[in-house]
């Protein structure tokens, strides 16, 4: 509540204006900004939280250029161009008539996401897969069984690198759900629900086109409590580890086939074509040979463990370069 003058205030403040001392402009109440204000498009994020989201996907972008580098054996560059707040009904209705959509199902916000591939882009990959130069192609959007299988093998097997650039904010399960060519058929959140668009710009050898994720309000709500700048380092601080701790993390998990080889025997053609059930075949006997992939590393004798056939291993073969 504004403070109340009293009678010789005001006496002064007149006497004042009326000699000059003060214009009637420096006692105005200053007029109040106002900001228009859209109840029907509502902007749900902050200039803070988009930025988080845009860092997540810068990830995403490089995650998706060396696949699709290794993909299409070529020069291929994504970057982001645009990440923006739109309603839904907004986000359909830029799309052509026929576009090439995919539709990613999403948990555990058991919500669905959308990837808008602009067809040139898509007819640039699938002509360079079928051994092509990858160049623009005049096209109306409409696949063929085939060209629709390519096209979902890679963008399936695509956004398994997704849930990688969320698991220090979320961990997700993306699962490729189906493809469809005309947007009016996609409903994956209301019409005027609020959407984020990530644009990004591909370049593949010297085309250039854009392919557009949408993320509904349902993906991005559980987790926008973690997006503020403070909490998202936070996040990157505790599970931050060393370079080379994650990649021995990495190779730990690397299946390996090892194989123990009994030993080795010389047989006849015939007497292989006369092997009946119960006949022995002798073999050269002495240490086992363990191989690790098709390199022996160890030397062993056979034995059983448990009821089950064992090798115990009694020298190390080691190799240059070996540290132990």
């Amino acid at each position: 509540m504004a403070d109340v003058l009293s009678q010789q205030e005001i006496d002064a403040l007149l006497s004042a204006v009326n000699n000059g001392d003060l214009k009637v402009s420096d006692v105005e109440e200053e007029k109040k900004k106002v900001k228009v204000y859209d109840f029907k498009r509502a902007m749900r994020y902050s200039k803070e939280q988009l930025r988080s989201i845009s860092r997540i996907h810068e990830n995403f972008a490089r995650s998706l250029t060396s696949y699709l580098s290794a993909q299409l054996r070529t020069y291929v560059q994504i970057e982001i161009e645009l990440v923006d707040q739109v309603i839904y009904q907004e986000f359909i209705a830029s799309l052509p008539s026929k576009t090439i959509l995919n539709i990613f199902e999403v948990q555990p916000m058991d919500a669905k996401m959308a990837l808008d591939i602009n067809p040139q882009v898509a007819y640039a990959i699938l002509e360079r897969m079928l051994g092509g130069q990858g160049g623009p192609a005049n096209v109306n959007g409409t696949l063929t069984e085939i060209e629709t299988m390519l096209i979902q093998k890679v963008f399936s097997q695509a956004f398994d690198l997704y849930p990688y650039v969320w698991e220090n904010i979320e961990n997700l399960t993306v699962k490729f759900e189906g493809l469809e060519s005309n947007p009016q058929f996609i409903q994956i959140a209301a019409a005027n629900d609020t959407v984020i668009l990530i644009a990004l710009r591909i370049t593949i050898g010297e085309f250039t086109g854009r392919i557009t994720l949408c993320l509904p309000h349902l993906i991005i709500e559980p987790v926008l409590p973690k997006l503020a700048s403070h909490q998202w380092y936070s996040t990157i601080a505790k599970t931050n580890v060393p370079q080379q701790d994650k990649i021995m993390q990495n190779l730990d998990n690397v299946p390996v086939p090892m194989i123990a080889d009994l030993g080795r025997a010389t047989l006849q053609v015939a007497d292989l074509i006369n092997l009946q059930v119960g006949d022995v075949i002798g073999i050269d006997t002495g240490k086992i040979q363990v191989k690790v992939g098709n390199f022996t590393r160890f030397l062993g004798n056979p034995g059983l463990q448990k009821g089950h056939y064992a090798v115990q291993i009694d020298q190390v073969i080691q190799a240059e370069g070996d540290d132990f």
